[in-house]
């Protein structure tokens, strides 16, 4: 099986079932929980894979172009009117350093879109 797919699969035991592009190149969460100081209770959130994964580490994620602080205000290192899938997302500048970066043959001994998406879910608990 593919590395992608196996990653899919993980992603899915914890985030629950997915929306995969056509050709494994980025997934979809529908239903990501927000806390509070964001316009909204949820939203989706899109993860591309880039190039050379797993070696090279996912870079950026979206969510809904929608998406704003509380306030109205367009949330810090973002950018507006990226398109997926067919669909307008808000992307976040969100980089991994690629020392920092370490996967391994076994998906679940190293880095991986769980362990991405972890420093996802802290970005957005910020709310700013």
């Amino acid at each position: 099986m593919d590395r992608r797919e196996q990653e899919i699969r993980l992603v899915e035991r914890v985030h629950g079932e997915v929306e995969v592009g056509p050709n494994l190149d980025w997934f979809v969460i529908p239903r990501w929980a927000l806390v509070p100081g964001w316009n909204r209770a949820e939203t989706p959130i899109l993860v591309r894979f880039p190039s050379g994964y797993a070696v090279t580490p996912p870079d950026n994620f979206h969510a809904a172009a929608d998406l704003r602080l509380s306030n109205g205000s367009q949330p810090g290192s973002t950018s507006t009117d990226q398109e997926c899938g067919g669909r307008k997302w808000l992307m976040f500048s969100f980089h991994i350093e690629p020392d920092d970066w370490q996967p391994h043959a076994d998906i679940g001994k190293g880095h991986n879109m769980l362990t991405f998406l972890a420093g996802v879910e802290r970005r957005l608990r910020e709310a700013s």
